[in-house]
């Protein structure tokens, strides 16, 4: 090969580990789907699977509702940390003063993916424990308190997608992360639901195929001086 089609070969290599790299800083988007397990208070469950924006609740015997709702469609740029929404939440209580009190584990599957076509995917899995206390509905006056515990440990904490790291921090953590939701307002309406977050840090990391491409370029680049040199 003479020197020109080396450097071209060179270039061209360069190019595409550029290109791989440009991937890693793209907006990447994440949903989640939330699974309620078990609850306290006479209560029964309804899970909407993998529904698009579907909804769980807990439901007590006189019509007390808490509500968790899936992400469909939440997006990011790597390379700093974030905050995601990963369930919306909503309480909707019926019996008045001094109100009900019950609990839901859960578990959220997060779903991360790299925005490429035909991307990668990774995928979190977050348990908690809901508590809600004195919830109450007095004559249109809504009160009460919420209290949410993520479980530890997390599975897992720290995951690669198309060339980028996602570290979750939730683990041990109590209300971290966790919006209050508003009682009495349903997860449907858009204003004032509370949501379920946690503490995301990503960084750009190089895949495997935009190293070996780095590397062919120096080779290049470097054999390309050579035969220069030596001419």
């Amino acid at each position: 090969m003479n020197g020109k089609r080396f450097a071209l070969v060179a270039g061209l290599a360069l190019l595409g580990s550029l290109a791989a790299g440009v991937r890693a800083d793209a907006a990447y988007s994440y949903t989640s789907v939330v699974t309620i397990n078990s609850g306290t208070g006479g209560g029964a469950i309804a899970n909407s699977g993998n529904a698009a924006g579907g909804i769980s609740t807990y439901t007590l015997a006189n019509g007390t509702a808490l509500q968790f709702q899936n992400i469909t469609n939440g997006n990011f740029i790597v390379g700093g940390n974030l905050t995601p929404t990963l369930a919306n939440v909503g309480i909707v209580p019926t019996a008045p003063n001094p109100g009900d009190s019950f609990s839901v584990t859960y578990t959220d599957v997060v779903t991360i993916t790299n925005p490429t076509p035909g991307g990668a995917t990774g995928t979190f899995t977050v348990t908690g424990t809901l508590t809600a206390t004195n919830v109450a509905n007095t004559g249109g006056q809504f009160s009460g308190q919420t209290h949410n515990v993520y479980s530890s440990p997390l599975s897992p904490t720290t995951i690669s997608v198309g060339g980028a790291f996602f570290t979750l921090v939730v683990s041990g953590t109590q209300d971290v992360g966790y919006g209050f939701p508003t009682i009495g307002v349903p997860v449907t309406n858009s204003n004032g639901a509370g949501s379920l977050s946690a503490n995301l840090a990503s960084s750009a990391v190089p895949e495997p195929a935009s190293v070996l491409m780095v590397g062919l370029g120096l080779v290049g680049v470097a054999g390309f001086g050579l035969r220069h040199r030596a001419a």
